[in-house]
């Protein structure tokens, strides 16, 4: 299981993907909202989405693990 983990902190606007959902390499995932401005979170593995952690609206920090995607 690959973590995806955010490299950001902001709030998760919103979520590109759905749990069981399969996906590409550096395809998108979710949009954080951050002091910078809006951050795309891509996954580096393709693979299914097995679990989203956090949802529009949730804060996240850096290395706060966003998604697990099974790269099987």
């Amino acid at each position: 299981m690959y973590e995806l983990r955010s490299s950001s902190e902001g709030t998760v606007i919103r979520v590109e993907v759905d749990e069981g959902q399969m996906v590409g390499e550096d395809d998108e995932i979710a949009v954080l909202d951050t002091e910078a401005g809006r951050v795309v979170v891509i996954t580096d593995v393709p693979g299914v989405v097995r679990e989203l952690y956090f949802e529009a609206g949730y804060p996240v920090t850096p290395g706060k693990v966003i998604a697990l995607i099974d790269e099987s």
